[in-house]
């Protein structure tokens, strides 16, 4: 099976990579400046916020959504299909990527708990974080609002058909973000052991914000969240890759060349190395 994993210190390269590889005339200082910023924000750097310190949404999560952006977009524009992509829809869709979860990250004034706290409400924060972000990149109101909803579409709970995209040609980068979103993560090659990082920032959620009938409620523990994984992944996943995100994820058998998709090989390997996990710590 084909090694998906990028390591994170080889994420900017690998984006370069994909983006060159169609668009070889133009100028590489977009993404370049954007994944240094993130990275600096992530890392504590950015001024006036804090170093990233959330157990699961870490700036190694980000990289593997945005190795797995890049690679649906890729195969996106070797398989033909419509809508033709140039230049800026990659840089755009980047960009929303490196910034679909910036709002997990606490400003310097905020001395409590994590940036897990903020889990029902990141979204909303990373379009914010998002809007104060980009003009130093010079990028309009228009392609900010769009990269806004783009980030929408990483919602658990989001509806994607009733996001006010202005087309449909609009929408597709919505798919390709949330799509490579929950990708990315679940096929990892940490996903098993980092559920416990994640059902941590679901507890502190619970207790920082009016959690009552959120899906965070459906997890009592980390046990639990494991042992649900498999339902999260036939009866949530699949829907979504198929339905609210298009099918977009199709596009990954074009990048690989070989009709397979070794992301869904992954999860699916994950999953039963999770379901082991449970059962030997039952018996």
């Amino acid at each position: 099976m084909v090694d998906i994993d990028i390591k994170t210190d080889k994420t900017s390269d690998f984006i370069i990579e994909m983006f060159t590889s169609h668009f070889s005339d133009a100028s590489t200082t977009f993404l370049t400046g954007v994944f240094e910023k993130i990275q600096d924000l992530f890392e504590g750097r950015y001024p006036g916020y804090q170093q990233s310190d959330t157990a699961y949404h870490d700036f190694a999560h980000t990289c593997r959504a945005a190795v797995t952006v890049s690679r649906i977009l890729d195969g996106h524009i070797k398989s033909g299909k419509i809508p033709v992509l140039g230049r800026r829809d990659f840089e755009l869709s980047i960009a929303a990527t490196l910034l679909h979860d910036s709002g997990f990250i606490r400003q310097s004034h905020d001395a409590t708990g994590t940036g897990g706290k903020y889990t029902l409400t990141h979204v909303k924060r990373s379009e914010e974080f998002a809007a104060t972000f980009l003009p130093e990149f010079d990028v309009t109101a228009d392609e900010i609002r769009l990269i806004q909803l783009m980030i929408d579409c990483t919602g658990v709970a989001v509806n994607v058909e009733y996001l006010p995209f202005n087309n449909d040609r609009d929408r597709f980068f919505g798919w390709v973000l949330g799509t490579g979103d929950i990708l990315g993560q679940m096929a990892a090659p940490d996903y098993p052991e980092s559920l416990y990082g994640l059902y941590q920032e679901f507890e502190e959620a619970a207790a920082y914000s009016n959690a009552n009938g959120s899906w965070i409620e459906d997890y009592s523990s980390a046990e639990d969240l494991m042992k649900k994984t498999r339902n999260f992944y036939e009866g949530y996943v699949q829907w979504m890759l198929q339905t609210q995100w298009g099918g977009v994820h199709e596009a990954l058998s074009h990048h690989f060349g070989n009709g397979k998709n070794p992301y869904i090989e992954c999860i699916e390997m994950n999953i039963e190395d999770i379901e082991q996990r449970v059962h030997t710590a039952e018996n």
